[in-house]
């Protein structure tokens, strides 16, 4: 057809790039057009849809807040100061199975103005302090934490979160105004 274009009624087939559109479909559901180039991509070579390589700089691909449960996600936030249970943050299993936490990292870029310890762990409410992952870490000074390297006495590296119970991070003495920071809880559903 003219100009490698083909009509049929109000359907129309650009022959090079087999792009189709129609009243009825619109461009929106054109290859080109579902690939946003950051984290899908129309391979140069087969021309299929393909997930974007993350890059030297890390910044393509699928990030970690549309990674499924069963490949491991993260739930993250800022830290708040303050000093009732469940406090510094709070975070329930809304996920609709037990998962495993492996990981929780906390990352102080402001200190306590004075003495803080800080409690990370598994609640049945989101107002009641624990300690199961992180017992007592000190956060008089800005630095990154985590229930491996800094788990204490009470806390454990892996550990069962249940549908329906809370991960808390709560003051166990001291005061924690002044903090600043984010946290971030890497967690995974195993259930088959």
């Amino acid at each position: 057809m003219p100009g490698g274009i083909s009509y049929i009624g109000d359907l129309v087939v650009v022959e090079s790039g087999g792009e189709i559109t129609s009243q009825a479909i619109g461009n929106k559901s054109l290859k080109s057009t579902c690939a946003d180039d950051d984290t899908i991509e129309v391979n140069s070579t087969t021309g299929v849809l393909q997930i974007k390589e993350a890059g030297a700089s890390k910044a393509n691909g699928v990030q970690r807040a549309d990674m499924g449960k069963t490949a491991g996600f993260w739930i993250r936030g800022a830290l708040t100061a303050s000093d009732s249970a469940g406090g510094v943050f709070s975070e329930e299993n809304t996920y609709g199975t037990d998962l495993v936490i492996t990981r929780v990292l906390i990352a102080l870029t402001t200190g306590a103005s004075g003495a803080c310890k800080l409690d990370v762990g598994i609640a049945a409410d989101g107002t009641t302090l624990a300690a199961t992952l992180i017992d007592e870490v000190d956060l008089a000074d800005a630095g990154v934490f985590d229930n491996i390297t800094n788990k204490g006495s009470a806390g454990a590296s892996l550990i069962k979160f249940a549908n329906g119970t809370f991960c808390n991070a709560s003051v166990s003495t001291g005061n924690s105004a002044g903090i600043v920071g984010s946290y971030a809880i890497h967690c995974i559903d195993i259930l088959s």
